[in-house]
């Protein structure tokens, strides 16, 4: 019995190198042919259908080849041959992590344990060592699984889509289905959900349901039947001559387009005259009187630690603002005309109409200097530099950093509209290029969208994604958890490893972002007790100017009364990252975890501090 399976072996072993003989015999015909022979040899001509005979006995023997292994079906029919011939598969941490397809997303963390698969739209496409598991699968008939660069070696072109990984708190799991039809190629995805007609639904009633046949939908569409993008309204009621988003960003654009070249002229002037730009680049912000102590803590807090804020210029929106900024000894640059007409209360929530208005602001200081041929670092006003962040970005040694068009701090949020960049809109570095600055005058045309989706971020996030796409704009966001450079109101509210090296020193972070908190209260009271607070209690208010100068300010004249030279430090909720402990402070969260954890050792050390600070 064991001679007659391995006389079994043998033959098959035989019969598998007639084969593999007779392949090689066609090929070398056929290599001789191409190359004319050698010295001794006559040439011939091959003609069409020989080849054509040729090509199909290879193939037909490759195919006898295959299912003698074992490989009795193709994973996909002919029927699809055209855009999948193959697939393969890699590891999707492989993918993310090679510096050659820096797609300039941030990881998921799921993302390192599930492999990325690779899609064939010919024979030709495929690896050659490959080609047979990429058609009929490995031994057991499975999608095989290779290096990156084996998988790619035989493609012209890529294209890449990023697909959910389980579910998150705004997209909880569904049944997805992926169609890919070939006909003319397309680049974007069209989305259709299980949900009412919404035209003709309660608002309540328009949850996604198995009942309902498949309906085409906004790409970011919630489950609970939330569309996160709505069309702006021309009119919000045409008979009362009641103007929307639409006609009322219309009039705003055309003040800008008729103030437009003045104003470059008069900016040019005036960061020039003040030299207010290095390497350059110049440090955009945006400020009114409501978050003008934010403002005013950000330039102390530079002062403090002796960095060069000399190339800060500042967009107020008000002259209570404008006032301010001078009096710090910041350039700035009042448009009056564009800006003048917006709140000057501070935003009580994010998404309000306060917070919504002042991000057309946002936009326009971005387009004017950008437009001036100079880089820009925007940020909001909510930041405090440990470090020059422009060192950062300046890096020549840096090759792939210097690559990108645009780079962006990391938002932290997983929300659908922000995917999958979540780029943050209040810190971010624009290279003065054709491609960046294109970015910046489409999100200005979509002003309308900006006020009715309450939030400039998400508009800005999907237009870096058209432009990613359409124009190949290079856009690179920050990993949270990859990069500690640019922590913020993620890291601030829950990577509390992060805060103490922060609070240890042990960080390499260039800021503090003072993201993610619900309004300008808490901003203080958190930059308080990390120790990042540097104005004086009586530059605190909205008439301190009043108080203080009497209205009568000068270039650099509030700057002794104002800034501490020292952190200004206090106590507030012990359930939150702080310099000190705060033991004695109230929880402000509901689950009431302490930042630090009082053990007996802290406890006395604590007590002996304040007996000191007493005495």
């Amino acid at each position: 019995m064991a001679w007659s399976s391995h006389k079994a072996k043998s033959i098959a072993v035989l019969m598998t190198l007639i084969k593999i003989s007779s392949i090689s015999f066609y090929v070398g015909y056929i290599n001789n042919i191409n190359n004319g022979g050698d010295n001794d040899c006559s040439t011939t001509t091959i003609t069409p259908s020989l080849q054509q005979r040729i090509d199909a006995r290879v193939k037909e023997e490759l195919d006898n080849i295959s299912k003698s292994h074992g490989y009795t079906e193709k994973l996909f029919p002919d029927t699809v041959k055209s855009f999948a011939a193959g697939i393969l598969s890699v590891s999707g941490k492989e993918f993310l992590s090679d510096p050659n397809y820096d797609f300039g997303v941030p990881f998921k963390k799921d993302s390192e344990y599930a492999d990325a698969l690779i899609l064939y739209n010919s024979e030709k496409a495929i690896p050659n060592s490959l080609r047979r598991n990429a058609i009929y699968g490995d031994e057991n008939g499975q999608i095989a699984k290779t290096s990156l660069s084996t998988a790619l070696s035989n493609c012209d072109a890529m294209n890449v889509m990023f697909l959910p990984l389980g579910s998150t708190q705004t997209r909880p799991p569904m049944n997805d289905c992926y169609t890919i039809i070939g006909n003319f190629e397309d680049y974007h995805v069209n989305r259709w959900f299980r949900m009412p007609d919404f035209d003709s639904t309660n608002k309540k009633e328009r949850a996604l349901k198995h009942s309902h046949p498949l309906r085409h939908f906004s790409r970011i569409t919630l489950p609970q039947g939330v569309v996160e993008f709505d069309v702006p309204e021309l009119w919000n009621n045409y008979i009362r001559n009641q103007k929307g988003f639409v006609l009322q960003h219309f009039d705003a654009l055309r003040t800008f387009l008729e103030n437009f070249d003045t104003i470059q002229n008069e900016l040019k002037d005036l960061i020039t005259k003040r030299k207010a730009v290095r390497n350059n680049t110049v440090v955009v912000m945006t400020v009114n009187i409501g978050q003008s102590e934010l403002f005013a803590n950000f330039v102390c807090a530079a002062r403090s630690r002796g960095l060069d804020i000399s190339n800060v210029v500042v967009f107020p929106t008000d002259i209570e603002a404008k006032t301010l900024a001078e009096g710090l000894g910041v350039t700035t640059y009042f448009d009056e005309k564009n800006l003048g007409a917006l709140p000057k209360g501070e935003a009580k929530l994010y998404g309000d109409p306060i917070f919504a208005s002042m991000m057309y602001a946002k936009i326009l200081c971005v387009v004017y200097v950008s437009s001036l041929g100079y880089d820009v670092l925007f940020q909001d006003v909510d930041i405090v530099w440990f470090k020059d962040p422009l060192e950062f970005f300046h890096d020549k040694s840096n090759a792939a950093l210097q690559n990108f068009d645009i780079l962006f701090q990391h938002d932290g949020s997983g929300q659908m509209r922000y995917n999958p960049l979540s780029a943050n809109s209040g810190f971010y570095y624009v290279r003065a290029n054709k491609k960046a600055q294109y970015v910046f005058i489409s999100l200005l045309y979509h002003g309308a969208l900006v006020r009715k989706s309450k939030s400039h971020q998400q508009v800005l996030v999907q237009i870096l994604l058209e432009h990613s796409s359409l124009f190949g704009t290079k856009v690179k966001v920050f990993d949270k958890v990859q990069t500690d450079m640019f922590p913020g109101g993620f890291h601030y509210h829950q990577d509390w490893n992060a805060m103490r090296d922060i609070v240890s020193g042990k960080s390499n972070a260039y800021l503090l972002h003072m993201s993610w908190t619900e309004n300008k209260e808490n901003k203080l009271k958190f930059f308080r007790q990390m120790g990042e607070w540097y104005l004086n209690d009586q530059c605190v208010g909205h008439d301190y100017i009043t108080r203080i100068e009497g209205g009568h300010v000068t270039d650099g004249s509030l700057i002794n009364q104002c800034c501490s030279a020292e952190p200004i430090f206090s106590c507030h909720f012990r359930d939150k990252p702080s310099k000190e402990p705060c033991f004695d402070s109230p929880c402000i969260d509901k689950r009431c975890r302490p930042f630090w954890q009082p053990t007996p050792e802290l406890v006395a050390e604590l007590k002996a501090k304040r007996k000191a600070l007493s005495g």
